[in-house]
This record gives structure tokens, C-alpha cells and sequence, in this order.
């Protein structure tokens, strides 16, 4: 299988000509260079291309590209097998006003710049490596394509140099061509991809022609390894889940802790702060049937205060690990024996995981603290988006993760959590408390589940300035910890 390689210049230069053919690791590359001053438009000479070229597997970019990547034709190829355009950069959402990076939750891609001598990358998602992920459009700086599979040639109506890509993507997405974003092919732009007049213009033509076509959406894939995971060994693992009513809930979290995972050592403490007579019958009903759960029953909620005394009173000892999961969690593959793993190789100090709202964007990819306004901002990384998280490996540069589905050592828990909190906010402590002893707080980026968020809480609730002020005082205290992540401005406040 061979490849056609198009671009559109002004001056055809044969060092770029070279270039193409020394990094795309593909004999004989057929390569269709139209030298054009601006006379005729992209559409017009990517239809004559897609015409006139020998190959049915074709990469259309700009001319003021560097491939970074060597060999990366056979990739393209091979990508192409499975879907019918690729990009590097694109979105998996097109919005009303038809600009592609708008909404940056929902992009996806990577891209390096350099302008003026300086250099830098547009992290549109995390980095898949060799997954496509799939999208609605891709942008036109690199776009490689499977012409037996295109419903669309690019329109010709759209006369200059801007939204050709665009239209060309909606238009095949829209007659069922399957669009992605691939990740193995690196590439520098020598370009800003600055909008003016001509790209506006282009722009209301697009919408125009598209007006019912947008908003147009791709609900997000879940990227997760599904494959079993085994350990050399399995340290006791004492799993705490506070519960009450809406008993669906509790058991989904524990049928899928026993379906997903093949982690032989643990043992599971249910405890109820308040479920009706009827509710915990059926949770006795099912502890009973099971020697590994137990219930412990408290009369009212205070998520620091009743973990700790389940720690302390009620959890076997022999326990070395404690899990702090959360009723409304459902495992989408092992999580469990992956963030043991994690915790084995490394000897650290909380392990988190990938979560996900029911609607697959991201819950949590690890806390973040920041300062908005002279206020500390908590939220978590990858807040609602797609793709802003990594799937693999081990991601180390976090404060640390939620308790909603925390894993740490029963040594290190020693103190347990701040009971002091009212709401919520102990968990972050805890995790800043395992930085103060000089542990690196991990995430198991392949360590995935969902979190059907705080549905047996009181709606509504919000950080109390208490629990706001208490966090904001403990951080005060480790002043290395506010340096190491840029929080300065928080002591002078």
C-alpha cells in the first residue's frame, strides 16, 4: 500500500519536497505539490487531488508543517483501515458558531507551535498515543483520508482558505464517515492560525449552509484497558463505603466490585447512617449471604468522623491498605487491583483514579487547587470534559484524589481525617498531609469508574466557608507544599 501526499504553496520549495519523503518512511510516496498564489482555492485543488492521485490513501497539509515523527506513513495507513478521515487536532462537539476549539472540554488532539523563535504545544486532550479517538471534525492543517470511503468531496462554494476543512468533515460525518484524531504522528506548525476578515467571511458562509446541521455532538468514549490485571501479591485490603437508602445504588457499587475485579484479599464495611428498616434488611440480607461484608449502622452522616471510627473499630487490622469508596461508584474495569499496583510500585501516599459522570465526561482526574481572584479554587482535573485526562501510566503531578475512591496505606491514615470539616474538603487535607510527610500522592491513570455523584446527600451542598477556612489555614501551615504548587498568594491573604 503506498501514499499521496497533497499541499497547496506559494513558492515549491524541494527542501520541503525532501522532507516528505525522509520522515514519511514510505518508498515511491507519490507527492502532489500545486504552486498556487492564491488564484485558485483548497477546495478546488483537493477535489483535482483527490481526482488525479494514485493512491487511495491521502494526506492533505499545509505547507508550513514539520513532521517530527519518522515513518509516520505506515501509521496513517494503518489508521486509515479504520477510519475514513483523520486529523491531529479536532473536536468532538461543533457548536452554533462552528469554531472548532470554542469549547475546549470537548477538543481533542496535540499540536506544537513555533512563531517568532518561540515554541510551544497546544494541548487540546491528553495524549492517546496510538488510539484514534473519534470526532466530529478535524482541523485542516494535517488531514489524512481513505478516499473509497468518502461520501463528500470538499465544497467548492467556500472559495478561500478557511473552513474547507470543517464543511469537508460535517458534510462525510453527517453521510455516516467515521472521523478521528490520531496521536503517533507529531508535527510542528510554523503557523498561529490567526482569524481575520477572510476567515470570518468563510465562516458565515459555513454557517449559513449549515445552520441545521449545528450543534453537532459526539457523546464521549470511555478509554479504558480492559484487560486482567495480576499482582506478584495482594496485601488485605479493607474496603469502607458509607451508605444510606436508595439500596440500587449500593449494590450496583458492590455487583460490580465483584464482577470487575479478580482481587482475591479484601474485606468490604458497609456503614449505614440511616437507612430505613426495610432498606438495611436487604443490606443485612445480602451481608449475610457474603463472608467478606459486614455493617456497621450509625444514626446519623459526617463522612470524616464515621470513617475514622470504621477504620479504627471496625476494620481488621491485618487490613494493610484502606479503600474509601463512595455507594454511588460502579467499577467500569479493575480498578482496585490497578491502583494497588500502583501503590506497590511506588510506596506513596493516596492513589486515585479516572472518574466518570453517567453522561461519560469526566468527574475527577485528580484534585486541583488554584488561586482565581486572590481565592483558593478546588476543583478537579479534567472537570466535564472528554478527553483531558491520560489513559496510562501513572500521572504524579497532582495534590492528590477524592475519597469518593481513595486507596492509602493504614499506616499512613494514622491520623485519619480532619473530623473538624463540616461538608466535605477532609479528603484534601488528607491528601496535602500525605505531601507534608514527603509522599507522592499517584492516580492510576488506567484505573477507571464511574461516580453517579453524592445522590444520597443533601442536594444543594456547597463548601461552607468554615470547611473554606479551615483548608485555607492548613495550607498556611506547609508553606513548602503552597510554593511546590504556586499557591503563594494564598499566605499574603
Amino acid at each position: 500500500m503506498n501514499l499521496s501526499i497533497v499541499y497547496s504553496t506559494r513558492n515549491n520549495e524541494p527542501n520541503f519536497v525532501r522532507h516528505l519523503q525522509q520522515t514519511c518512511g514510505i518508498k515511491n510516496v507519490e507527492i502532489l505539490a500545486y504552486t498556487n498564489n492564491g488564484n485558485q482555492s483548497l477546495t478546488s485543488l483537493y477535489n483535482h487531488a483527490l481526482t488525479k492521485a494514485k493512491h487511495d490513501f491521502m494526506v492533505f497539509i499545509h505547507d508550513d508543517v514539520i513532521f517530527e515523527s519518522h515513518n509516520w506513513g505506515p501509521k496513517i495507513i494503518r489508521h486509515l483501515q479504520q477510519f475514513a478521515i483523520l486529523g491531529i487536532a479536532g473536536t468532538a462537539h461543533l457548536s452554533t458558531t462552528g469554531i472548532w476549539w470554542e469549547d475546549h472540554l470537548k477538543t481533542i488532539g496535540i499540536v506544537k507551535h513555533s512563531h517568532n523563535g518561540k515554541t510551544w504545544t497546544s494541548n487540546y486532550s491528553g495524549d492517546f498515543k496510538d488510539r484514534i479517538i473519534p470526532a466530529v471534525c478535524v482541523d485542516g492543517v494535517f488531514m489524512a483520508v481513505n478516499r473509497q470511503q468518502l461520501r463528500e468531496n470538499f465544497n467548492e462554494t467556500l472559495s478561500g482558505f478557511h473552513f474547507y476543512d470543517i464543511d469537508f468533515c460535517l458534510n462525510n460525518f453527517i453521510a455516516g464517515v467515521k472521523i478521528g484524531v490520531i496521536f503517533n504522528v507529531a508535527i510542528m506548525h510554523k503557523s498561529l492560525g490567526q482569524t481575520n476578515e477572510a476567515w470570518e467571511h468563510s465562516r458565515q458562509l459555513f454557517l449559513t449552509t449549515h445552520k441545521y446541521n449545528l450543534p453537532c455532538t459526539l457523546k464521549p468514549t470511555i478509554i479504558y484497558d480492559g484487560k486482567k490485571c495480576k499482582l506478584k501479591s495482594y496485601p488485605q485490603v479493607s474496603i469502607i463505603i458509607l451508605h444510606k437508602s436508595k439500596n440500587f445504588l449500593l449494590f450496583n457499587c458492590l455487583n460490580s466490585l465483584a464482577e470487575k475485579s479478580t482481587y482475591p484479599n479484601y474485606e468490604i464495611i458497609i456503614a449505614d447512617t440511616g437507612s430505613s428498616p426495610t432498606e438495611l434488611a436487604e443490606i443485612y440480607e445480602l451481608a449475610n449471604a457474603k463472608k467478606n461484608i459486614k455493617v456497621i449502622e450509625f444514626k446519623d452522616y459526617h463522612f470524616a468522623r464515621i470513617n475514622n471510627e470504621v477504620v479504627f473499630r471496625h476494620s481488621d487490622v491485618k487490613s494493610e491498605l484502606l479503600l474509601f469508596c463512595n455507594n454511588d461508584i460502579e467499577l467500569i474495569n479493575d480498578a482496585l487491583t490497578r491502583m494497588v499496583r500502583v501503590y506497590q510500585q511506588n510506596q506513596c501516599g493516596t492513589v486515585g483514579c479516572r472518574l466518570y459522570f453517567a453522561d461519560n465526561t469526566v468527574q475527577h482526574a485528580g484534585i486541583q487547587l488554584a488561586m482565581n481572584d486572590n481565592k483558593l479554587e478546588i476543583s478537579h482535573k479534567g472537570l466535564h470534559s472528554y478527553y483531558h485526562f491520560n489513559p496510562d501510566g501513572v500521572e504524579k503531578n497532582i495534590v492528590g484524589s477524592t475519597a469518593a475512591f481513595l486507596l492509602i496505606s493504614r499506616k499512613l491514615f494514622a491520623e485519619g481525617f480532619n473530623p473538624h470539616y463540616q461538608i466535605c474538603l477532609e479528603d484534601v487535607e488528607l491528601n496535602l498531609t500525605c505531601l507534608k510527610h514527603n509522599k507522592q500522592n499517584l492516580l492510576a491513570n488506567d484505573a477507571v469508574c464511574y461516580h453517579f455523584e453524592s445522590q444520597t446527600r443533601e442536594k444543594g451542598r456547597k463548601i461552607s466557608q468554615n470547611d473554606y477556612d479551615k483548608l485555607v489555614t492548613f495550607l498556611k501551615s506547609v508553606p513548602h507544599i503552597v510554593k511546590n504548587l504556586s499557591l503563594e498568594m494564598i499566605i499574603n491573604n
